[in-house]
């Protein structure tokens, strides 16, 4: 019989702090290891991406400390500092569940009090259930687009600041009842804000019903929102203001509805009551609002395509979702979250080179994250099957001319520029100097890397929209950002 002990396994002989922390990393679920007065003593990746926080930022700060926003965060805090072996569920506000599992650990440290959390992700460890019993058909193929991984806001809110103050006043104006526009460029992920903010505010059954203006003519505009009465011996179609009592309506691509219906969807707009089809009473159905377009309404407005009453009552808060060129920090979290799906459904993991990543990272993605996703998906086709690594980039990074960008773009005064040679100039210098700052960690370091002066760079990286923003907000609500 052999003298190996469990000891001896490279999972638990390490000889340094480091090989104890990559062994940790080795495991799927979250793991935290707490000291015996309550402090951090090391996070893994896995559970500071659960929580929602920078794992360095945990070690050494004492657990109750931490900046975590979930709900059930308390009891758990509270299970760790009695003592207690009870699991908790924890629901991000992005509405995933995790199990987080508190148990004392005397073997290893010589202290009951010393801890160790064992977090679970659960809609990772239901999809991984049904992949082992096979319950989802043998080998079928499932592109993202049918069943793609949902955003981490969390993360996306650390990384990009612009999104974070445009989902901060969304939160804001869910929880006052204020009624939201989304804007934005085709592909930049209006229905998923939207998803969000429902979620900030709505109950888990609360129903989100889609309503696609752009499908549907006056009459089927109607049918569709309003019902239409039994006939034929079937029941009345039940319309889809009356599917989302309760919850929320989402109007997308608002600007396409007829003219005509539009006063329809204002009446309701104003009072909140909806006919019964078959001639019955009427009655107040409560809803929340949310719509979105890519289209500049107010100019809609200006030519008599769009009644200026809707519109007000529609864009009671604004918000435009920025470009993904102007968040460059998102498009590597995004790409590491789209290959996240595409390998639970190959044999073999795909791996993008790192210079395949810095490219993308160069990239201005006219079509957004939309058009970074479809990049990834042939990537996951095309990478292990050609030699010219360059030459498969520059078909795949290869902008299509999309009708009417430039005009969407320039939403209500927003100020996103046109495709001309003097702002993508100013866009390319941006990349770089935003690379600059990541890589040397301040401005000045920037400047000096570049070979210009630190007035340079504050100057190209000025928001010029960020005193009027303020000002806005500060007229509109009262208290500070939520962050």
């Amino acid at each position: 019989m052999s003298n190996f002990t469990l000891a001896d396994h490279p999972f638990f002989s390490a000889k340094s702090q480091a090989e104890a922390e990559l062994s940790l990393e080795m495991l799927d679920d979250g793991v935290v290891l707490i000291s015996a007065d309550g402090a951090v003593l090391h996070m893994t990746t896995e559970a500071a991406r659960q929580l929602g926080i920078a794992a360095e930022a945990a070690r050494g700060r004492y657990f109750s400390d931490l900046p975590v926003k979930c709900q059930g965060w308390d009891d758990l805090v509270h299970a760790v500092v009695t003592g207690q072996a009870t699991d908790c569920m924890l629901r991000r506000v992005d509405g995933r569940e995790i199990l987080a599992a508190p148990r004392s650990a005397p073997e290893l440290t010589g202290s009951p009090a010393a801890r160790i959390i064992v977090l679970r992700d659960l809609a990772g460890l239901d999809y991984r259930r049904e992949r082992a019993t096979r319950q989802a058909k043998a080998m079928r193929t499932v592109f993202i687009a049918e069943n793609r991984t949902r955003p981490d806001f969390i993360e996306q809110r650390r990384l990009a600041p612009e999104l974070d103050r445009v989902l901060s006043r969304g939160e804001r104006a869910m929880l006052q009842g204020g009624r939201i526009l989304i804007t934005g460029e085709s592909g930049v992920g209006k229905t998923e804000v939207a998803k969000f903010l429902h979620s900030t505010v709505a109950d888990a059954d609360a129903p989100f019903v889609v309503a696609n203006c752009a499908l549907s003519g006056d009459a089927q505009f109607a049918r569709a929102m309003f019902g239409a009465p039994a006939a034929g011996g079937q029941q009345r179609l039940v319309g889809l203001i009356e599917q989302s009592e309760g919850g929320t309506l989402f109007l997308d691509e608002v600007a396409e509805i007829p003219l005509t219906a539009q006063a329809l969807l204002l009446r309701f707009l104003e009072d909140g009551i909806v006919s019964n089809p078959d001639g019955g009473e009427q009655r107040v159905v409560n809803v929340r609002v949310i719509a979105a377009t890519n289209r500049d309404l107010r100019q809609m407005v200006r030519e008599g395509r769009f009644r200026a009453d809707l519109y007000y009552r529609l864009a009671v808060v604004p918000l435009r979702v920025p470009p993904l060129r102007d968040m460059p920090a998102l498009i590597d979290h995004l790409t590491g979250r789209f290959l996240q799906t595409i390998n639970q459904r190959r044999q073999a993991a795909l791996f993008v080179p790192r210079r395949v990543r810095e490219m993308l990272g160069d990239y201005s993605f006219p079509g957004n994250i939309r058009e970074l996703l479809n990049i990834v998906q042939k990537l996951s086709i095309f990478l292990e099957e050609v030699d010219d690594l360059a030459e498969l980039m520059a078909d795949l990074l290869a902008p299509i001319d999309i009708p009417g960008l430039d005009a969407a773009s320039a939403t209500a005064g927003q100020g996103v520029e046109p495709y001309d040679l003097r702002s993508e100039v100013r866009r390319y210098e941006r990349t770089l100097i935003d690379k600059a700052i990541r890589l040397h960690g301040s401005k000045r370091k920037a400047a000096n890397a570049l070979g210009v002066d630190i007035g340079t760079i504050v100057r190209k990286t000025a928001d010029p929209t960020a005193e009027t923003s303020t000002a806005t907000t500060a007229k509109t609500y009262s208290g500070e950002p939520k962050t």
